[in-house]
Parts: C-alpha cells; structure tokens; sequence
C-alpha cells in the first residue's frame, strides 16, 4: 500500500507556534514544581517574548492546577496555597474565572448545538 501523505510528519506538525509555546512553557513550569520552586520562581524562567500570551500560560497553568488538585485530588486551597506558595486569594480568584470560563463555554456549546433559534439541530 502506499504511504499516507501524513505519516513521516513530526506529531506537532498542525500545532501553531502559539500551542508549541504553550505546551513547552506548562511542561517548564511543571519541571520547576517537582524541583521544588513555588510557582512564581517556576514561571519566572519562561522565555516567552509576548507579555500576555506569557501572563495567559501563567493564569491557565494556575487553573489547572487548581482543577487537578483542588477538584480531582480535593486538596484545599489552604494546602494548595502552602504548596505552591501564592495566596489563597489569588487561588480563589483563579478559581471563579476558571469556573466563569467553564459556564461561558457551556453556555456556547450549548447554543452550537441547538443551533439557530434554539431548537434541538435535526438529525
């Protein structure tokens, strides 16, 4: 058989620039973790030359932090806090624009999938 025109492609062939910089700094930022470095000093090393898409892997890193150990492993914020050495208010406020962030896309997947008007789409 002959060869697919996708296959000797690198698996991050369809991946944006922007996704490949997201990916490295969140693996960069997970390695400064299990060294030991607080979250800040872990975030600090990203060499990253777009300030907000920085401050935006930043946040979202906080984020799923906060969904993997808060929500899944129900570590409290308190312990988080200690953990990643940040404030609890700043965990708090990560925390409701994460769930501000999922209500907003359930709502927009929701409306795709009613479709216009609102009824259910017909199959």
């Amino acid at each position: 058989m002959t060869e697919a025109w996708y296959e000797g492609l690198p698996d991050d062939a369809f991946k944006t620039e922007t996704d490949k910089a997201y990916e490295k700094a969140t693996a960069k930022i997970r390695e400064g973790l299990a060294q030991g470095l607080d979250f800040d000093s872990a975030c600090d090393d990203l060499k990253i030359q777009d300030d907000e898409l920085r401050q935006n892997i930043i946040e979202d890193m906080l984020k799923v932090l906060i969904a993997e150990e808060h929500f899944t492993k129900n570590v409290t914020l308190d312990e988080l806090s200690a953990q990643l050495r940040v404030s609890v208010d700043r965990l708090e406020s990560a925390k409701k624009s994460m769930l501000e962030d999922v209500k907003n896309d359930s709502i927009k997947a929701l409306y795709r999938e009613q479709g216009p008007g609102g009824a259910e789409p017909h199959a």
